[in-house]
């Protein structure tokens, strides 16, 4: 982690739901996979946007794909269902590219010359999970995706990877 500062600073505290689940035995010659896992694989295909933001002075602030050397930035992501809902329960986990032990564009990774690392993992937010992944003090470009673990009406899917770039 030359000259990058992650802070693995959660910004949003939210509830962790913990959903248990029994299935009873199906009849004899009926589908016997348990109703909660019917209900997963039948999850729809959602929207999986990742979005960037920076501390100013006055809060956070949404930006496109970069900023000044030392901002710091929070990660923010929104898992949405075909009605444009956004997720209410499942998991959400951040993930970098990493190469030869640094840190790396989301190309390397799409390369297959680096591999994604986990930064964190975060119970969804109804408004958008966000995580504060630090600075850095020189100029750089780092690929950022997340992947979501579905429970209910949204099927797990990952977001399309995206570079951020300290100048």
């Amino acid at each position: 982690m030359k000259n990058c500062k992650a802070t693995n600073a959660l910004l949003v505290l939210t509830a962790t739901f913990t959903l248990g689940g029994c299935s009873e035995p199906a009849a004899p010659g009926l589908d016997d996979t348990p109703a909660a896992a019917r209900f997963i694989n039948d999850a729809l295909p959602g929207s999986y946007e990742l979005f960037f933001m920076i501390e100013t002075p006055t809060g956070l602030m949404s930006v496109d794909n970069n900023a000044p050397v030392r901002s710091f930035l929070v990660l923010r992501s929104a898992v949405k269902d075909n009605s444009g809902v956004l997720a209410t329960v499942g998991k959400v986990t951040y993930e970098h590219c990493w190469s030869k032990g640094d840190y790396a564009p989301s190309a390397v990774c799409a390369a297959g010359l680096g591999s994604w690392k986990r930064l964190y993992t975060m119970s969804v937010d109804p408004v958008g999970s966000r995580f504060g992944f630090g600075s850095c003090s020189t100029p750089r470009t780092i690929g950022f995706r997340f992947t979501y673990t579905g429970r209910g009406a949204i099927s797990s899917g990952t977001s399309v990877q995206r570079d951020f770039t300290w100048y």
